[in-house]
């Protein structure tokens, strides 16, 4: 592979804080986003020294005395790296922005991606307080790839909404901005789900095991999972545990053993998870550049679901109760036939609110810091 030189130093200058030749590839794309970001108007630089924190971005943008980094990542990093990088930005009043060398950009359908837990360190909140987007800049093409509205199916299949832009009829506050464009995926989903029933081994994690085993002492088999357990919600990207798993652990560690007509509280859905996180059959996704959310908003949002399937019904902001069982399908048909049923009604339960503007987010923000893991 071809190295070559940060082309931003001086002559005789040495790089102090990266160690490692950049490729062609990188090289190409940091002088054209340095490039474009000069045609609007901005002031950016290229690979400041910022001594306070003793790092160089690789552009310093200011902008109505607002100053952001921008990092163009083409090989891989730690978490710990990433974050450290991250922070020390922002401790001086920088807006770190990430952008993803598009040799990372896997498309397996029209509406989903391949991402690993590297890629997801990219997803950022920009200006939107719960949806984060992720950011891909090819030099080749000279275009801007940018996925939003998150969906992971499982840990490395996510569904989403794909945008192209090119770098030369795009602008960097518009690059932000949440992106319109209605997002639907029902069919696609449904049909992804029907695939895990039929497959579920095939998409083993170090959590499937457990889940599995408490399924059989249940007897209820893997493929006849309740349609209420696997169904995406806006806040879903937090879990690095699949929605099949994650949701049918509350349906099991909670529901399950509650009567119809009992009442239970939010902290008692946050007890059952956190204990489940404890033991390591829910992961939490490391997610360093999305602000002021948290995997407690996700879970609300679960039980809204329940509430639209008529599993649930909600008293005050955290009280709510069981007021029917949730069904097991006795053959594939049925529980395809479910699938479809409850996730169009999810989906409709999910436009009345974004419309009415019923969900707040306020029992989930409640439990941000109380147990954060």
């Amino acid at each position: 592979m071809k190295k070559t030189h940060h082309f931003a130093h001086l002559k005789g200058a040495e790089c102090t804080v990266k160690t490692e030749p950049e490729t062609e590839y990188h090289l190409n794309g940091k002088r054209q986003l340095y490039h474009w970001f000069q045609a609007q108007g901005y002031d950016v630089k290229l690979e400041p020294f910022l001594p306070d924190i003793s790092q160089r971005p690789d552009l310093l943008v200011t902008l109505e005395n607002k100053r952001y980094a921008i990092e163009y990542q083409c090989s891989q990093i730690d978490y710990q790296l990433f974050k450290k990088r991250s922070d020390s930005y922002k401790n001086i009043g920088i807006v770190p922005i990430w952008i993803l060398g598009a040799k990372w950009f896997k498309r397996i359908s029209a509406s989903s991606v391949r991402l690993s837990p590297f890629q997801w360190l990219f997803a950022t909140s920009f200006n939107q307080p719960i949806q984060p987007s992720i950011l891909y800049y090819c030099p080749t093409t000279s275009t801007f790839v940018k996925l939003s509205n998150l969906q992971p199916f499982t840990t490395s299949e996510t569904f989403c909404s794909i945008n192209f832009y090119k770098e030369n009829v795009i602008s960097f506050s518009r690059l932000l901005v949440l992106d319109n464009s209605m997002f639907t995926m029902p069919n696609s989903w449904v049909r992804k789900k029907h695939t895990w029933r039929l497959c579920y081994s095939a998409y083993s994690t170090n959590q499937l095991a457990s889940f599995l085993t408490t399924l059989y002492q249940e007897r209820i088999p893997p493929s006849y999972i309740p349609a209420e357990a696997g169904v995406p919600v806006k806040s879903g990207y937090w879990f690095h545990t699949p929605p099949m798993i994650w949701q049918m652990w509350i349906l099991l560690d909670l529901l399950l053993l509650l009567r119809i007509g009992d009442t239970f509280f939010f902290s008692t859905v946050m007890e059952v998870i956190s204990k489940r996180i404890s033991s390591k059959d829910i992961v939490i996704r490391q997610l360093p550049l999305v602000f002021h959310t948290q995997y407690s908003i996700a879970i609300e949002e679960y039980l809204q679901s329940l509430i639209a399937f008529g599993i649930l019904k909600q008293h005050t902001k955290t009280k709510y109760q069981k007021i029917r069982d949730f069904h097991i399908p006795s053959n594939l048909e049925d529980a395809f036939k479910m699938d479809e049923t409850f996730l169009e009604k999810h989906m409709v339960s999910v436009g009345k609110h974004e419309e009415d503007g019923m969900v707040k987010h306020n029992i989930g923000k409640d439990y941000i810091k109380k147990f954060k893991i």
